[in-house]
C-alpha cells in the first residue's frame, strides 16, 4: 500500500481505536443498559474491515482510465456493505437467540452511520475537484 493510501485511513484507524476506548471504559455502565460490548466490538471490527475494502477499492480504480471501473468499485462496495453486515445481523440475531441484545444491534447501526458518513468523506478526499 502506498503512503497516501495509509494518510487516507488514518482517520478510520482514529474512530476504531476511539470506538473500542469508549466499550471497554463504558462496559459495566452499557450493560446496565442492555448492551452487549462483544457484540458492538465484533460490529467495530466488521465496521473498520469493510470501509478499509471500499477505500481500498475505490482508491485502486481512481485513476483507471475507464469510467466503468470507477462505478463498478462503487457498486462492489455497496453491495458488500449491504449483503455483508446484513448477514451478520441475521447470523447474530438467530445464533443468539433468546439472548440476544437488540440494543446492541441497534448501536452498531449507529456505527455503520458514523463508518459510511467517513467513508464518503474519505472517498471524496481521493478525487478533489480540479
Amino acid at each position: 500500500m502506498t503512503k497516501e493510501f495509509r494518510l487516507l485511513t488514518r482517520p478510520l484507524a482514529g474512530l476504531f481505536i476511539i470506538v473500542t476506548a469508549l466499550l471497554l471504559a463504558l462496559r459495566t455502565r452499557l450493560a446496565q443498559f442492555n448492551i452487549d460490548t462483544t457484540v458492538v466490538t465484533c460490529a467495530n471490527i466488521l465496521l473498520l474491515v469493510i470501509t478499509m475494502l471500499n477505500l481500498y477499492f475505490q482508491y485502486k480504480n481512481i485513476n483507471n482510465p475507464n469510467p466503468n471501473a470507477m462505478v463498478r468499485g462503487v457498486i462492489g462496495a455497496t453491495f458488500l456493505n449491504l449483503f455483508g453486515l446484513g448477514a451478520a445481523v441475521l447470523i447474530y440475531l438467530f445464533a443468539a437467540g433468546v439472548n440476544r441484545s437488540i440494543n446492541a444491534v441497534f448501536v452498531s447501526m449507529g456505527l455503520y452511520i458514523i463508518y459510511t458518513w467517513l467513508d464518503v468523506r474519505l472517498s471524496l478526499r481521493l478525487n478533489p475537484k480540479k
